[in-house]
């Protein structure tokens, strides 16, 4: 098919996906205001399934990314890669990434607390990630051709068949995972607190206790630190603890 000058759906999805769902963010910043009082355990139970949940979708992410080859899967704005992953996670489900990446988005809305929020940021991820996967899926068919379409038709997109496991043919480079993924986790965190921060503002008309700004500012000295480790190590400082 003919290359037009106009990008398409999934082009467009694709270079856009890491901003996408600061929208839903602040959609569902927004619905909490008209939200009801309800129980602190309550809150607690939102907040504590929805970190569970982003939490196994940061997992994966990084596991992904810390099997791949160097060239490959990672944060990139343009359609890249050198090689075809079909070993380690790859061999189980085609795109863990993105599937890490629906699972940290909806557990990051069931922190907000706001079912039906929560219901429709899961839809959009749900159909933003399906035309992302259908655009990446073209690019890797005429990239790699046969080998592509051999993995394509028994590999599944996104439910993993761990029957068809295949032990990957490297380890996982936890440095290049989390260089890869530390600014991930800290918005889990950030918006896991800000959401909690505004549902006690509305139920109690009050702010938060020191609890959530010693959190606060754990995460954000977290995310400082990995930020300077990482800087320091493309660098080619010498690191303490540097992992590989």
């Amino acid at each position: 098919m003919k290359k037009t000058g106009r990008p398409s759906v999934g082009e467009i999805a694709f270079r856009w996906r890491s901003f996408l769902p600061l929208l839903a963010a602040v959609g569902l910043m927004l619905g909490l205001f008209e939200k009801q009082a309800e129980p602190a355990n309550s809150i607690r139970l939102w907040i504590g399934s929805g970190l569970a949940l982003a939490g196994l979708g940061l997992t994966l992410r990084l596991y992904g990314v810390g099997h791949a080859p160097p060239g490959t899967s990672g944060r990139h704005r343009r359609q890249h890669a050198a090689s075809l992953n079909t070993f380690g996670i790859y061999s189980i489900v085609r795109h863990p990434l993105y599937l890490g990446n629906v699972l940290v988005w909806v557990g990051v809305s069931v922190t907000s607390g706001w079912l039906l929020g929560a219901a429709a940021s899961t839809l959009a991820a749900v159909v933003m990630f399906g035309v992302i996967v259908r655009h990446e899926d073209a690019y890797l068919g005429r990239r790699f051709g046969c080998a592509f379409e051999e993995w394509w038709r028994v590999t599944p997109a996104f439910v993993p068949r761990f029957a068809l496991w295949r032990t990957a043919r490297r380890p996982v480079h936890w440095a290049r995972a989390v260089a890869s993924e530390y600014s991930t986790l800290h918005s889990i965190g950030l918006l896991a607190l800000l959401f909690a921060a505004v549902r006690r503002w509305v139920g109690e008309g009050e702010v938060p206790g020191p609890r959530w700004w010693v959190l606060l500012a754990t995460n954000t000295a977290l995310y400082l630190a990995i930020r300077t480790w990482r800087a320091a190590r493309r660098a080619g400082l010498p690191t303490r603890g540097q992992f590989r």
